[in-house]
């Protein structure tokens, strides 16, 4: 079994192109397992990919370095019920410190990982790059610089959000800024640009910076200043308004959260039969979601968010914005209960230097 580590901040495009490398995969013959992390409980991606005939198993509640333990019974679960050639374990976007906590206890341990990937969305790391102001705290950035720092195989991701002059250029600027790393611009809605990522694990291998030093001080307090989200809305609605009603649910989160100064790392929703709808901190300027035809007048969406603000103004958010959905004409909303939070302190089972 080839097991690969796929690691980079929030809304990077991890799990699009894990699940195309899964596709790719699947297409010739090879049984491929999906090990998804978050801080918190109730996750879009493993329904993503479970909804795509991928067989996935979760590590919830915290990231894989403080999971570890979980971790291996997760990898050690999907061994044996599946028998996967290869597996991805994609760990939670506000992780740093990977090769130290996960990518060397698995080497000594059990569970040897082939490749480690770092992704990083291209628009950020260009500006990031060129000095521009970022709408995260530094200690959030702390966090995104550390996990560009110890990548060995760097993935500069969404390449085609970008005009050729700034692919030319965040290109220049990252062989400049790190000249030892292995690198690739990518696409990963494009299957050949996915394919080679999946060639490139085997020649790259577990290739990785040596372990950062890294200040646990303020990679707690970037977290700390991340609110998670996790909660179920169900819609019932009018024949033929479905759209109207999810669209304005999600464009009221947007509107509060840009009343509050708050910025969106990555707000995602799993629709019931498969849709995905994602927003990041790069789609600054393209927030209007693309919501599908929705022709059932019941519609669950699963929502996923991770917000720099508190975890109560958050709740607060979702809450209002689906008080002026049901205010629609024949819509009504039922809430599950939020689990709204703030991550804890990252305490990691191991640290291998």
């Amino acid at each position: 079994m080839q097991l690969h580590l796929v690691g980079g901040f929030l809304g990077s495009g991890k799990t699009t192109a894990i699940a195309a490398a899964a596709r790719l995969l699947m297409e010739k013959g090879k049984r491929v397992g999906v090990v998804t992390n978050d801080q918190g409980r109730y996750l879009v991606d493993t329904a993503f990919f479970r909804l795509g005939d991928v067989p996935a198993v979760e590590v919830t509640g915290g990231c894989f370095c403080c999971n570890y333990d979980d971790l291996d019974a997760r990898l050690t679960q999907l061994v044996e019920s599946y028998r996967p050639d290869v597996v991805f374990a994609e760990s939670v976007g506000s992780c740093a410190d990977l090769v130290a906590t996960v990518l060397k206890p698995l080497l000594e341990l059990r569970h040897a990982p082939a490749s480690l990937s770092v992704f990083a969305d291209a628009r950020l790391l260009r500006f990031r790059l060129l000095g521009h102001t970022l709408p995260f705290s530094e200690d959030i950035l702390y966090i995104f610089d550390k996990q560009i720092e110890e990548a060995g195989l760097l993935v500069v991701n969404k390449t085609d959000l970008l005009t050729p002059d700034e692919r030319r250029e965040v290109e220049a600027l990252v062989r400049a800024a790190y000249p030892f790393k292995s690198l690739r611009l990518q696409n990963s809605l494009d299957k050949a640009q996915v394919a080679a990522w999946v060639g490139s694990l085997r020649v790259n291998g577990i290739a990785a910076a040596p372990s950062p030093a890294i200040d646990y001080r303020r990679y707690g307090q970037g977290e700390a200043e991340l609110a998670w989200l996790d909660q179920r809305i169900t819609l019932e609605v009018p024949p033929g308004q479905g759209q109207a009603a999810v669209s304005r649910f999600i464009e009221v989160i947007l509107e509060r959260l840009a009343a509050l100064d708050a910025t969106v790392a990555h707000l995602k929703f799993a629709l019931d039969g498969g849709a995905k709808i994602s927003i990041t901190a790069g789609d600054e300027n393209n927030r209007r979601p693309i919501v599908p035809d929705l022709p059932d007048r019941r519609i669950g969406l699963l929502v996923n968010a991770r917000v720099q603000t508190g975890a109560d103004l958050l709740r607060a958010a979702v809450a209002e914005a689906a008080q002026r959905v049901a205010e629609m004409p024949g819509v009504s909303v039922v809430l599950s209960p939020a689990d709204a939070f703030h991550p804890g302190f990252p305490t990691p089972t191991y640290r291998m230097d």
